[in-house]
């Protein structure tokens, strides 16, 4: 069962204003082409050897250092390859728009134009061959904000070339969720709250998976004193107590993914 697109942000998404970042990625960009749209740009970390990799995917501003710097330290703590797909090429919602200026349903519609999963899905495949041609053999995925949900697309999407393209996934403070988007997943999760989502929602995915046969290998992780976009583009990791905090958030990932590929 498909999962239609929704791409509503998350309240703190259009309140909270990204903070500035003065990380230098030590990765590279390629592109990649996809067919029937532009080449997709990909920030790539990580040793070129590795037979795991993970692909991320950012919120709704787009690349950003602080989700190079995420990647390039989980390409460190689990010497994975790390893809990062500019999926928006270049235009992901201006950072200074927050609050949204003409509101969040043209925020939701800008979103929509440039994310819908009849484009992310599509680069999403590009970016798995690009690392299977490469003899990479097992690849997780990992997703903040508006990428978690983009992750659940990907489990919904029940026919090929969509099955099976990833052997482990983590769900970062995530956008959109419903409750019943739990049962969609086939492959261990984990599940990374901040305290900007629904607890509710969260708990009731959690449950789900938690009837899986996998849910041993599953992992949460709440911070709730982190706000949404902690660990992503709306952070200031000069601040001591949410620089910490999204250390141990990547820290979680690295552990899980570590163990599921």
């Amino acid at each position: 069962m498909a999962v239609e697109d929704t791409d509503t942000p998350n309240e703190q998404c259009c309140t909270i204003p990204p903070f500035k970042s003065d990380y230098q990625p030590v990765g590279k960009t390629i592109t990649l082409q996809v067919p029937g749209n532009e080449d997709l740009p990909v920030y790539v970390t990580g040793p070129a050897d590795s037979k795991t990799a993970l692909i991320g995917i950012y919120d709704i501003f787009g690349t950003h250092p602080n989700t190079q710097q995420g990647a390039d330290h989980l390409a460190q703590q689990c010497n994975s390859t790390i893809l990062l797909p500019d999926f928006f090429r270049g235009r992901g919602w201006d950072t200074n728009d927050i609050p949204p200026k003409e509101g969040r349903e043209k925020m939701q519609a800008y979103i929509q134009s440039i994310g819908s999963w009849e484009i992310v899905g599509p680069d999403l495949l590009v970016a798995v061959s690009y690392l299977r041609e490469r003899g990479v053999g097992s690849i997780g995925a990992y997703g903040f904000c508006f990428g978690g949900k983009k992750l659940v697309q990907a489990q919904s999407s029940s026919s090929p070339p969509y099955t099976n393209l990833f052997n482990a996934l983590a769900l970062i403070h995530p956008t959109n969720l419903s409750p019943t988007d739990g049962d969609l997943f086939t492959v261990p999760v984990a599940l990374i709250p901040s305290g900007g989502e629904d607890p509710l929602v969260m708990d009731a995915v959690w449950e789900s998976l938690q009837r899986k046969d996998f849910a041993g290998r599953c992992v949460r992780r709440d911070f709730l004193e982190g706000h949404h976009g902690f660990a992503s583009s709306r952070s200031d990791w000069n601040d001591p107590k949410l620089a910490a905090m999204a250390r141990e958030a990547y820290e979680v990932m690295a552990k899980f993914f570590a163990a599921n590929l």
